[in-house]
């Protein structure tokens, strides 16, 4: 009697140890698969340190983050707008629109910057919500229609600049994208405040809970209650103030408006958005991941450039980080659901 209880208590025991390997090895993935942003830019970080002499300095490194400002700012906005299940291709297009007004209003008809900078957010907030209101009121795919808005954006552009980047910024604007307060650049507060405030929002309110709900599916949101037509205005709304900002640090950094500034805009804040953690589908938002997507995105042009690589190839390497990113956000939930049948196959 005692030998078959030892041997259940031997099985018993066996089996707990096998669920427990399971449990870990099943959470190491997801780690894996929730900080693939942080993992990749890590590995890069210490490649580009070995490749290259000129990549581990102060000023380079400083440039990098620089250069990731812009694309964070458009990208912080964009997890809540991915998050709550909508898709938006015109955001590049709608940055380069703002950019240009914002230096024709301040070199032709010399405005006030405030009113400089009503107009813009005007312009952006403006831009977004016509894209919700043909969503919501036609029920149109947002991939498409967006996709259409944002040539209609870029052909106002090149109407009201006569096809000519617009020079001679006052130097407020320059501040916005070149400036430093306490020897730190101005846009990397803008780029903090801006990822504190949109986490705060997402985990702590009932706004942010709401949006993730309407991500994760918009019939049930809609049968408990949330409104969400409102719910995608206002994310609108929050998503062309987020646009306007980085058409302002665009430009000032520039210290120009560049006809071409928005190009790839849309392509590097997707990637970087959803290789930073957030799902195409929707449900989840992780602006923390979204920041680190966006220095991994220039950390690779960045890389390129000290390793003289021809500029074609930075396009290649993008497209190869959107494919990765797509794959693991499609396959992660998969890999983990599998492993978790294989636990529980264990446990019995």
């Amino acid at each position: 009697m005692k030998e078959k209880n030892n041997e259940k208590v031997k099985g018993s025991s066996g089996a707990q140890a096998q669920g427990k390997r399971a449990l870990k090895g099943e959470a190491v993935v997801r780690f894996m698969l929730d900080n693939k942003a942080l993992i990749l830019l890590i590995v890069l970080f210490v490649a580009l340190s070995i490749a290259s002499p000129y990549f581990l300095t102060v000023r380079n490194l400083l440039n990098v983050v620089r250069q990731a400002c812009g694309l964070a700012i458009m990208g912080i906005g964009f997890t809540l707008l991915l998050g709550s299940g909508s898709m938006d291709l015109s955001v590049g297009n709608l940055m380069a629109l703002i950019g240009v007004s914002a230096a024709l209003l301040d070199t032709r008809l010399h405005a006030h910057p405030v009113l400089i900078i009503v107009i813009c957010l005007a312009i952006g907030i403006a831009g977004l919500c016509f894209n919700t209101f043909l969503v919501q009121k036609f029920q149109l795919p947002g991939f498409i229609l967006t996709l259409a808005t944002g040539y209609i954006f870029t052909g106002i552009m090149w109407l009201i600049s006569g096809g000519q980047s617009i020079a001679g910024i006052s130097e407020w604007m320059r501040f916005i994208g070149q400036g430093t307060l306490l020897g730190i650049p101005f846009q990397i507060y803008l780029m903090l405040l801006l990822a504190i405030l949109f986490t705060f929002l997402i985990r702590k309110t009932k706004f942010g809970r709401h949006s993730l709900a309407m991500g994760g599916n918009e019939n049930a949101a809609r049968v408990c209650g949330i409104n969400i037509t409102k719910g995608k205005f206002l994310i609108a709304t929050i998503m062309g103030a987020c646009v306007t900002v980085a058409a302002l640090v665009t430009t000032g950094r520039a210290s120009s408006a560049q006809l071409s500034a928005g190009s790839d805009t849309a392509m590097d804040t997707i990637a970087a958005v959803v290789i930073g953690g957030t799902p195409m589908n929707g449900g989840v938002a992780n602006v923390p991941g979204t920041v680190i997507g966006c220095l991994l995105i220039q950390l690779i042009s960045n890389g390129l450039n000290l390793l003289d690589v021809n500029s074609n190839w930075h396009k290649i390497a993008k497209g190869i980080i959107i494919i990765i990113a797509v794959i693991l956000d499609v396959q992660g939930t998969k890999i983990i659901d599998r492993l978790r049948v294989k636990s529980q196959e264990k446990n019995k």
